[in-house]
């Protein structure tokens, strides 16, 4: 079965998915009320995922928003019905609307699956009050706020691992350096992150181990008083520099924070 078409239900929390028919080029339609449903929730950190033959488990596309959200304007709205939504089709890989004359290539974006992990809230109607509703639809925002930040996390690093180039998805965390709960401000900025495996995750946030203003790994004073297995990772790490960030770089601030108030003070 098509992966899209497989986990549409957590795939379409935070990200907008249609069905496009390979038969007819994927055609496809994308709705103003959609995107700005999805905008509002997440900003513009979301994918535009497209799936075509059902059968096939690789047919799928997933584009971010970011891409193509200057095709996204009122002047090339599809003419017809009042309706307001862009149409368009893929061919050969290449991604035109209607209106626009424009054709882009996504042919990267082909086949390749995103990581997601939502875990949904199920509400009974029943003995359910009000505030309780509405504190599980906050629940809900701020876990998509959580995956779109990992998702920004990943790609500044490649989907690897900074330290250690491990790149098995389901063993990367996105890393906040500043705390979630110590500051509202970073809590969803990509310079407040670093891709580490889960080892070095906990290690990291627990203050075995920080960062200089060079973006070397400072150890632990107290390296004498852990285990051997732990004295061996942190070992394996001390003095290397994370890898380079792709788009977004780690903020300064964010290692000062970490060194003055989480570091050694396990």
């Amino acid at each position: 079965m098509n992966w899209v078409k497989e986990n549409r239900d957590q795939l379409s929390i935070n990200n907008y998915v249609r069905k496009a028919d390979a038969k007819t080029n994927y055609w496809l339609d994308l709705s103003e009320g959609r995107i700005n449903h999805y905008r509002e929730l997440i900003g513009n950190n979301f994918n535009i995922i497209i799936y075509g033959d059902e059968g096939i488990e690789t047919d799928f596309y997933i584009i971010p928003f970011e891409e193509i959200k200057h095709l996204l304007v009122e002047n090339n709205f599809a003419k017809s019905e009042g309706r307001r939504r862009w149409i368009g089709n893929i061919i050969n890989h290449h991604l035109s609307l209607s209106n626009t004359g424009i054709k882009i290539n996504i042919s990267h974006r082909y086949s390749n699956p995103i990581s997601f992990k939502v875990v949904p809230l199920i509400l009974s109607i029943e003995n359910t009050n009000d505030y309780a509703i509405e504190n599980a639809k906050r629940e809900i925002k701020v876990r998509i706020k959580q995956s779109a930040f990992r998702k920004k996390v990943l790609e500044n690093f490649d989907y690897q691992c900074c330290l250690t180039g491990v790149t098995e998805i389901e063993l990367l965390v996105a890393s906040h350096i500043i705390p979630w709960a110590a500051k509202i401000e970073t809590r969803l900025s990509p310079h407040n992150g670093l891709c580490l495996s889960t080892l070095y995750d906990s290690l990291f946030d627990k203050g075995y181990f920080t960062f200089n203003d060079s973006y070397e790994v400072i150890i632990t004073s107290k390296l004498d008083r852990l285990s051997l297995q732990a004295q061996n990772w942190l070992n394996e790490i001390s003095g290397k520099v994370i890898s380079n960030p792709v788009k977004y770089e780690i903020s300064l601030i964010a290692l000062e924070y970490h060194r003055n108030t989480i570091f050694d003070k396990f």
